[in-house]
């Protein structure tokens, strides 16, 4: 399946029963078990195309526009699942490989250390080459978390913590947090023009929540504990009341950023993890509304709808933030 058509199936689901494959966290402190969320590693509508992607002579995962620190952070925990399910020898050596460019990788960002930098622009959220990602850092810490307790001593530990300085900073320091009062979010594009992406801040959530389940310091249980009452707060500003929000985003002409189904249904898992990582009762709750959301018909003629009006919206970059877009948390 070409790039193109992938996007128009994502766009306009012929099949609404996609559902995301998740894990719920074990109540024992300090272990790390597979993974929350599963991934599909094939080239389907709701793959990630790692099965043919390319890879350097290292065995990291390159494909276009080269090392994304993301796609290889999720490609590790994917990894990492098949070596807990079938003691895999192949997924062993691919997930260290993906590993080691994460602990070799980090960067700095003005004083900031530890630093994923992503070497291509994002123009749709108005960040330019060198942005950093809070979910980059929160998948890293995952990975780097796992690796340590496969292979302790090679430096994976150490790499964890460091990926977690960025988090110790709003964005205009160099860091990955949004900040506001009371409110605080992780953004998976850290920069001024802050989209309060959904999933992104929670990807990034469950890393700092399991590094602070090893370490125990202070800082990250604050923030933690910041982040996930303005997530509970928030939730209502994500849910249409027929469907989720992928971010805060408006475009110029006023339209919600909505989710495609495969992002809704990460939401739902999500949401479904959470409640169990914070015993919060409300993610769950919404996970619940969210997840009627599917089959009820009025609302999949929603979706329709709003996904054509988004790609008005793109046509004319009403959906960048150079074209006018802006975000409803100001």
């Amino acid at each position: 399946m070409t790039p193109a058509l992938k996007r128009i199936a994502l766009a306009f689901p012929s099949d609404w029963s996609h559902r995301r494959d998740y894990v719920l966290p074990s109540e024992a402190r300090g272990e790390l078990g597979p993974y929350y969320i599963g991934w599909d590693s094939r080239a389907g509508v709701f793959g990630e195309d790692w099965d043919g992607a390319a890879h350097d002579r290292q065995g990291v995962l390159c494909d276009a526009p080269g090392y994304h620190p993301i796609r290889i952070a999720q490609y590790a925990l994917h990894l990492h699942r098949a070596i807990l399910r079938d003691d895999d020898a192949d997924a062993r050596a691919r997930f260290f490989a993906q590993a080691s460019w994460l602990r070799d990788a980090q960067g700095r960002r003005g004083e900031v250390e530890g630093v994923y930098l992503f070497n291509f622009p994002w123009m749709k959220y108005g960040a330019g080459t060198g942005w950093c990602s809070a979910m980059a850092q929160g998948e890293a810490i995952s990975v780097l978390l796992r690796a340590e307790r496969l292979a302790p001593g090679l430096g994976f530990g150490d790499a964890a913590v460091k990926a977690a300085q960025p988090f110790k900073r709003d964005i205009a320091q160099g860091g990955v947090v949004w900040a506001d009062g009371a409110d605080a979010f992780f953004e998976e594009v850290a920069n001024e023009h802050a989209a309060h992406i959904l999933n992104g801040c929670i990807f990034a959530f469950w890393g700092l929540w399991e590094l602070h389940r090893a370490r125990q310091q202070p800082w990250e249980a604050d923030l933690l504990d910041r982040v996930s009452r303005t997530l509970v707060r928030w939730l209502p500003r994500y849910d249409t009341g027929w469907w989720s929000r992928y971010s805060l985003l408006r475009t110029a002409s006023g339209h919600p950023h909505v989710a495609t189904l495969k992002y809704h249904a990460f939401h739902l898992a999500q949401l479904r993890v959470l409640a169990r990582m914070l015993d919060e009762p409300s993610f769950a709750r919404t996970a619940d509304r969210w997840e009627a959301y599917i089959d009820d018909r009025g609302s999949r003629r929603r979706v329709i709808v709003a996904t054509a009006v988004s790609l008005y919206d793109r046509a004319r970059a009403y959906d960048t933030v150079a074209g006018g877009a802006r975000a409803d948390v100001a």
